[in-house]
């Protein structure tokens, strides 16, 4: 006789009747998967302060009860904010929150967790980042022998932006350095893709100009030349930031 066993994981079925009033509610049946979901709810908590930087999880038992998910959506959760370096398991001990100078922040899905959480900093944070990193990023990608095969930026009207963000994604590529590159590409990819307006913005005030010296000067080798020409067309707005030491709202 064959026994039908429903997939895994699946949501738990909730008997209290008193809302949750924490961080950690009850997750939703959403589009998104179902162990993402838990690791983002989890995340809010952490980075809300509800769990502190070295406090200690509740156990899976009772984690899941308040999220109200399998166990295993639970482990999956924790094994990938484990890999962002925010939480840390130990036998006997239980599942720690680091501290927060250990947490993988440029990292796509942790962008896009701020992001719904209404975290109204990410884009500025981001565009900081670049404006100190691209000027030598430039000059790496300047050495680069393979820099002859930079493109082009030439684009008009709504695709300018994302030629632009194209380009020095390419750049930074060509920088060899890995990190380097994992960090600007991953932020120029999140403001193109998820807050166009804010790059628009941006890259609006850089001249066509400006782009080609930018061209010319890691194409050509000139590896001053070509930070100067970063540093120019990210200077170009530096009218838009905050001041130095502001935090935005």
């Amino acid at each position: 006789m064959s026994v039908y066993r429903r997939p895994d994981p699946i949501p738990r079925p909730r008997h209290d009747t008193q809302p949750n009033q924490g961080p950690l509610q009850a997750v939703k049946t959403e589009s998104d998967d179902l162990s993402a979901l838990v690791a983002r709810k989890i995340f809010t908590a952490i980075s809300s302060g509800h769990f502190a930087e070295g406090s200690i999880l509740p156990n899976e038992h009772d984690l899941g009860e308040t999220l109200g998910v399998s166990r295993t959506a639970l482990r999956e959760a924790i094994k990938g904010l484990s890999s962002k370096g925010m939480l840390e398991t130990r036998r006997r001990r239980g599942t720690q929150v680091t501290e927060r100078s250990q947490w993988t922040l440029v990292d796509g899905e942790v962008i896009n967790w701020s992001r719904k959480d209404g975290d109204g900093r990410i884009s500025e944070e981001l565009w900081q980042g670049l404006r100190i990193v691209m000027p030598d990023i430039a000059r790496l990608a300047a050495v680069n022998p393979m820099r002859v095969r930079l493109g082009s930026a030439s684009a008009a009207g709504s695709q300018r932006t994302l030629a632009l963000a194209g380009l020095l994604t390419e750049i930074a590529r060509l920088s060899g350095n890995r990190f380097l590159t994992s960090m600007a590409s991953i932020s120029l990819i999140n403001l193109a893709r998820d807050d166009r307006p804010f790059l628009d913005k941006r890259f609006a005030a850089v001249s066509d100009a400006a782009i080609d010296a930018l061209r010319r000067a890691v194409t050509g080798g000139d590896a001053e030349g070509a930070g100067r020409a970063m540093d120019g067309i990210f200077g170009s707005v530096q009218q838009t930031m905050p001041a130095a030491g502001h935090v935005p709202a």
